[in-house]
């Protein structure tokens, strides 16, 4: 495999995606779609390189609306990749034998040998991808998510704990709708809060904060049972 320079103080962190399905597949996965389902970025993994131990993979974000042209071959592989929402570009050697892509580092790659690079020739084949419906109706659904409300912003919740003290807490509209994942949520203890009689978090005044409790997310297997890596 090529040899690549890499950042290693700029980590991905993958431990908040999930497998989408296989854009290109020919005798294993070639191009692979993941959400990050904390906030609904796309992720593209991109298989550039081998050796007798592990895979290698680019991995980039991609939009929406980016991801449903190449899937109609309006934009070829080249495209996709140059349109890439952030310039950031990380990679990951997947162990050949581990089937879990969480469990390996992902970092920034500083620069890309030009063979990683996606030839402007290539563009989505139908019968390269066995997850059509499946990925085509992620990507709408977040499209339409973006034209309407953001449902991945961050949502507010005031509680009245006694005279003068109140709790705010906040929390991601979306994992909170995952009965199973617990994820971070803010408490904040606040007092002296004027005016009393508005408790909505647009109006809160507070000339105190008493702690600030951060409650760390905690992993179940349900939430990625089904998001697998590759032999």
């Amino acid at each position: 495999m090529e040899n690549l320079m890499f950042n290693i103080s700029k980590p991905l962190n993958t431990d908040s995606f999930i497998r989408i399905g296989d854009l290109s597949y020919f005798e294993g996965p070639l191009l692979s779609l993941f959400e990050d389902f904390t906030n609904g970025h796309l992720y593209l993994f991109d298989w550039v390189d081998r050796d007798e131990k592990s895979n290698r993979w680019l991995i980039y974000r991609t939009s929406p609306n980016d991801l449903l042209q190449f899937m109609q071959g309006k934009l070829s592989h080249l495209e996709l990749y140059l349109n890439r929402p952030d310039e950031e570009v990380f990679f990951s050697d997947i162990d050949s034998k581990s089937k879990l892509f969480f469990n390996h580092n992902s970092f920034q790659v500083t620069n890309l040998p030009i063979s990683y690079l996606p030839l402007s020739e290539n563009y989505f084949e139908l019968s390269d991808c066995n997850q059509f419906e499946k990925i085509r109706s992620v990507v709408v659904n977040l499209l339409s998510k973006q034209k309407s409300k953001n449902e991945y912003s961050i949502g507010y919740r005031v509680e009245v704990l006694k005279s003068s003290i109140f709790k705010l807490s906040s929390y991601n509209r979306v994992v909170r709708k995952i009965g199973s994942v617990k994820y971070e949520v803010k408490n904040i203890d606040l007092y002296n809060i004027e005016p009393p009689r508005n408790l909505s978090s647009n109006h809160l005044k507070f000339s105190g904060i008493t702690k600030y409790v951060v409650v760390q997310k905690s992993q179940t297997q349900n939430k990625k049972h089904y998001a697998n890596q590759y032999n």
